[in-house]
């Protein structure tokens, strides 16, 4: 499949962007899906993950913006800290930056797996394509993810004339947690998410608990770069531990537990008053990989047996 273009999208400022698949024939009141891509990627990513063929077969608007970039500093020694095994694959990476870093002078540019860096009293420097979920705007250039996204589904919404009620999010990593977000402070705007290998940080409920919302949450328990455990020293719970707590604000009754493939277990959580239910797919032997997808990192195995795509979108056709 081709990459389509980027439009443009003015935010405080900045022009930020983001690619679109309209169907040939999208009805008014058409659902609207957004799709987060992970860090250090882009939209050209999520472009095809496979929403654009649903898009045209089920009628609905598909939308893949960019996120902006933060500036990241790597220490040499930085990978010495990483202990935990399942998080070898970022330790070795860590390592491999750390020791290109030690090879080049304060000023000299590398490019390393396809990130560039700039060597800088002693550090690694490079700007890195990240959602900004825990509205570090400082970091952005002044760019709120929230306000991003929710001014441009408000757009889309008018010039598309798509459905206020049926506007829904989804997101890989960085984009899982950046759709935590979304639905923790603008859901009025985003009514359902789906997170793929993503996690939230506690600090998004600051303002006060989410609403009760739909949520459909994918992860492997070998996902080596983000621990399907959390990281509790970084306020970052458990994949099992969020998907409990969205339950028990919508007040679910007693889980329905399905083995739904060799490896993946599914979890569902339903409302007593027949409103917002959750989906938990834990995966064995799986990891940061997106299930169905084809895969660019042959050491990162999809053992899931599921397509994410099809069943994020059966989720959210059925709200």
């Amino acid at each position: 499949m081709s990459i389509d273009q980027d439009f443009i999208f003015e935010n405080n400022g900045l022009n930020r962007t983001y690619k679109l698949y309209q169907p040939k024939n999208l009805p008014d009141n058409a659902p609207m899906v957004f799709l987060l891509h992970g860090m250090t990627s882009s939209s050209n990513w999520t472009y095809i993950t496979g929403f654009n063929e649903l898009a045209e077969k089920h009628g609905f608007l598909a939308v893949y913006p960019q996120s902006h970039h933060t500036r990241s500093r790597i220490d040499q020694d930085s990978y010495k800290n990483i202990t935990d095994e399942k998080l070898a694959s970022m330790r070795d990476w860590l390592k491999a930056v750390s020791e290109k870093t030690a090879s080049c002078k304060d000023g000299e540019k590398f490019s390393l797996m396809g990130t560039d860096f700039t060597r800088e009293d002693g550090a690694a420097v490079t700007f890195t394509n990240k959602w900004n979920d825990t509205d570090e705007d400082n970091l952005f250039d002044g760019q709120n993810d929230v306000v991003f996204l929710t001014s441009l589904a408000k757009h889309l919404q008018k010039e598309f004339h798509t459905g206020p009620e049926k506007t829904f999010v989804a997101g890989f990593s960085n984009g899982g947690y950046m759709s935590y977000s979304l639905i923790a402070q603008a859901r009025d705007i985003f009514k359902a998410a789906a997170i793929v290998s993503g996690l939230l940080h506690k600090r998004v409920f600051r303002k006060g608990p989410p609403k009760p919302t739909p949520i459909i949450h994918f992860h492997g328990t070998d996902d080596s770069m983000v621990p399907i455990e959390g990281q509790g020293k970084y306020d970052i719970p458990s994949a099992q531990s969020i998907v409990e707590y969205f339950a028990n604000l919508n007040k679910s009754v007693t889980p329905e537990t399905t083995q739904v493939t060799e490896n993946a277990r599914r979890i569902i959580y339903t409302s007593e008053d027949g409103g917002a239910a959750v989906h938990y797919y834990r995966i064995e032997n799986h990891d940061h990989v997106w299930p169905g997808r084809p895969n660019e990192v042959k050491k990162m195995i999809d053992n899931s047996g599921l397509n994410a795509t099809e069943l994020i979108w059966d989720f959210f056709a059925k709200l």
